[in-house]
């Protein structure tokens, strides 16, 4: 699709949105997105195919080979948020993160169940931008392990790695500060600045003893306004089928063997965690992470069978409130949910509404399925209203329209409306710029959201108004 018609038809839809002030302000077109089997761009676990630092933008994603269409090759992308210069670098990557301490690059890309894959630039690439010529020259080379952890057994803590993320750590955070100021979250360690290397934190999702075949998918990872880290994640039960490869997340063992919302947070970035009453039930040191059967990690109980989906969305507001988006079939229909941590932290669990309660061009909220599209949460931080951003994209057959919705915490977060609606634009899952959109973390207050656009890759920048 060309640019400028993308352009018409969101400023169209925009005069009949129903509320708030959120408009297109930008769209940029990254590339042509590569016909395959299994989503290589736009996956919900991609932590971060969007990043913003020192006044500039990154994205990782990947393009087709010019001369031959079974080749891919992943780019990483940058851009001036003021004068909007551009340029690309080809690496093979997923999930991108950023060292403020002395400005490298981190990726870690291509990986589902295999060796780590991990690149490092060199320093002063995100720190001095302008001073840098942007190539592939500026990465190190392929490795196998973490800088810093050369002395641990690869064959043992670098394998069967997937869906690596990275998160920076915010001045909050109680830890080595000054020196710590980024996570790599595959159960294995954090980085310590400048360009020092890598320190092990340790495993701290771990499988139990008496049920050896399951796996944590977390929505989400991310740290509160106190510096607490939190995460929340459902379990996925292994059935010993004869025959059936472990690593293939098909058949007996799709997501129909999801079970429960699950909740604990860390208070010095990940050494130690607390379930929701404060209680510690895992400490790295003393190597005994979080298994199944750990005390009061189940927030809500839900079966297997029961509809909820791994990996959806997770964010935290500014006030420190969890928020968690995923979905349910516990009532016989399938329904997104909204499930979220009060200050007191006492939890809520709430369906989205449906139409006619919900007025929507999209009828967004009565198309979930058990494996559809996920989509995100957003909590603007500068919101007036504080106000939460769902994301959603439609799971309606042959669909790619995206609706975004807000509730409102005056509203109890039950006060949903649509705030934005397009019918076409969003082939697969979005996912959006946490750090862009932060003003008092150096961002300029910008929702930029990664999405799949029919045949292209596309980041499509949204000036929030009052919301």
């Amino acid at each position: 699709m060309r640019l400028d018609k993308l352009i018409s038809t969101l400023a169209v839809l925009l005069h009949g949105a129903h509320a708030a002030g959120i408009r297109v302000a930008d769209v940029t077109t990254l590339g042509n997105d590569p016909r395959t089997v299994n989503r290589l761009n736009g996956e919900s676990f991609q932590q971060d195919a969007l990043t913003t630092f020192n006044g500039y933008q990154y994205a990782a994603f990947y393009v087709n080979d010019a001369s031959n269409a079974s080749v891919r090759h992943p780019s990483l992308a940058r851009r001036a948020l003021k004068g909007q210069t551009s340029g690309a670098a080809a690496w093979e990557l997923i999930s991108l993160g950023i060292s403020r301490g002395d400005g490298t690059l981190h990726i870690g890309f291509d990986q589902h169940d295999n060796n780590l894959n991990y690149r490092i630039s060199k320093a002063g690439v995100a720190t001095d931008p302008t001073g840098k010529e942007w190539s592939p020259s500026l990465f190190g080379p392929l490795l196998d392990h973490l800088p810093g952890l050369e002395s641990l057994d690869k064959s043992v803590y670098f394998v069967n790695v997937t869906y690596p993320r990275f998160l920076s750590i915010p001045t909050s955070a109680h830890g080595p500060a000054g020196i710590a100021d980024l996570i790599l979250e595959l159960r294995v360690g954090r980085s310590v600045c400048p360009n020092k290397g890598w320190v092990q934190i340790g495993k701290y999702l771990e499988v139990s003893a008496c049920l050896r075949r399951n796996n944590a998918y977390i929505n989400g990872i991310d740290f509160d306004s106190q510096g607490n880290l939190c995460t929340t994640w459902t379990y996925r039960d292994y059935v010993n089928d004869t025959g059936q490869d472990v690593a293939v997340q098909a058949g007996p063992n799709g997501p129909e063997n999801n079970h429960d919302m699950n909740f604990a947070f860390s208070t010095d970035l990940g050494t130690t965690w607390l379930n929701n009453w404060n209680q510690t039930i895992a400490d790295m040191e003393a190597q005994e992470p979080i298994i199944p059967v750990s005390a009061g990690i189940t927030i809500f109980g839900i079966p297997k069978y029961g509809g909820i989906l791994n990996q959806e969305a997770q964010t935290v507001d500014h006030e420190g409130r969890i928020h968690v988006l995923n979905r349910e079939n516990t009532t016989g229909t399938e329904r997104w949910y909204h499930y979220w941590r009060s200050t007191t932290a006492r939890w809520t669990r709430t369906a989205l509404p449906l139409a006619p309660e919900l007025q929507s061009v999209n009828n967004v909220t009565g198309t979930p399925t058990v494996i559809g599209k996920r989509g995100k949460l957003v909590t603007p931080p500068q919101s007036p209203h504080s106000s939460l951003l769902a994301i959603l994209p439609s799971n309606a057959p042959n669909s790619s329209a995206i609706s975004i919705l807000r509730s409102t915490a005056a509203g109890h977060f039950r006060d949903w409306e649509a705030v934005w609606e397009a019918p076409s634009g969003c082939g697969w899952e979005p996912l959006f710029d946490r750090y862009r959109l932060d003003t008092s973390a150096g961002g300029d207050g910008i929702l930029s959201l990664f999405l799949i656009n029919g045949t292209v890759v596309q980041v499509v920048d949204f000036d929030l108004g009052d919301v």
